[in-house]
């Protein structure tokens, strides 16, 4: 990937990356360094990495850097005794925003934070990114058969979440 080809993939991207990276971790200055390190790798990559499959490989890229994160607030609540950093929403008005305001947003984002990692990262991928299955069992490396089944018990726990809360799916 040429160096214009990276620019045009980041401006596009950037604000994705950063949006999956705060769904994942639920924390949006942590969500931040990720989007950032992410966009670094592409750019260190960029040679490795062809235009067709930049946005597969930034979100694989994404999902491993949040999953590193969360494997380090494992450790870290064990051995220092810290709680992970509840999910504060951005509260800049905006259609991204709609969903997270109200007291059935903040339910919803409950519910969605209680999914594993895995599990939330296909639904937010999927129901929020809008992404196609062929890109996520790509950017997840999983065979689309798995990635299927996946989503479909992440949406069945997701939704016995939602009606325990009761909110209505």
């Amino acid at each position: 990937m040429e160096n214009a080809a990276y620019e045009q993939a980041a401006t596009l991207l950037k604000d994705r990356v950063h949006a999956y990276a705060a769904h994942i971790l639920r924390d949006r200055e942590e969500a931040r360094d990720v989007a950032q390190e992410a966009l670094v790798r592409l750019w260190q990559n960029r040679v490795q990495v062809d235009r067709d499959g930049a946005k597969s490989w930034l979100m694989r890229t994404t999902h491993n850097l949040c999953i590193d994160r969360i494997r380090k607030r494992k450790i870290r609540g064990e051995v220092e005794g810290e709680t992970v950093i509840a999910f504060r929403p951005d509260t800049a008005p905006g259609p991204a925003r709609l969903s997270e305001s109200g007291e059935v947003g903040s339910r919803i984002q409950e519910a969605l934070g209680k999914l594993k990692p895995l599990d939330r990262a296909v639904v937010v991928m999927r129901e929020i990114q809008g992404m196609n299955y062929d890109e996520i069992a790509k950017a997840l490396d999983l065979p689309l058969g798995t990635l299927k089944a996946r989503l479909h018990r992440a949406r069945e726990r997701l939704r016995n979440r939602l009606v325990q809360a009761r909110v209505t799916p």
